[in-house]
């Protein structure tokens, strides 16, 4: 992998929570994330800066900017450091189209992290970045498992006695 698509990769990613923020914060505006946490923009550049030592993001905050932007990358970098993985699990009832629409996003990744696989082969060699990145698209797959789970789960029904 070249090294601009490799820190990419790495940046999308991330298991720090810390860079993680700091990416969020780039993704959505510090001044928007400052305005919704009533902070003053100067503060939120430094709680999100993952080298300033003096303001540290508070839970709440990453709480309240998580719900508010729908962006969950915070909380999967946190997952992702304390070894578990982040699943968002569709509410309610699904439906037939549901059900096809989640089996293809299960397809889809499994040729990512395949492909993933098949690159990083290519040489003969498989790094300890490269193994990251499988790693990485292997855990996306694993949630893509588990959306499909839900998904079957809630179409369970009760016929008659059985």
């Amino acid at each position: 992998m070249d090294d601009k698509r490799s820190l990419n990769r790495r940046l999308a990613s991330c298991n720090d929570p810390l860079i993680a923020a700091y990416t969020f914060g780039h993704r959505h505006g510090v001044k928007h994330l400052a305005t919704i946490t009533n902070t003053p923009e100067g503060v939120m550049y430094n709680k999100l800066n993952p080298e300033n030592e003096s303001n540290h993001l508070q839970l709440r905050e990453a709480v309240f900017m998580t719900a508010d932007t729908g962006d969950t990358s915070i909380l999967e970098a946190w997952c992702l450091k304390a070894g578990g993985l982040f699943v968002p699990v569709p509410a309610g009832v699904a439906c037939d189209e549901d059900l096809s629409e989640q089996l293809l996003a299960l397809n889809e990744q499994l040729g990512k992290a395949l492909a993933t696989v098949k690159e990083a082969r290519s040489d003969g060699v498989i790094t300890h970045s490269e193994m990251e990145q499988i790693r990485f698209e292997l855990q996306r797959m694993i949630g893509e498992v588990l959306k499909f789970d839900a998904v079957v789960s809630s179409q369970v029904r009760s016929i008659g006695n059985r």
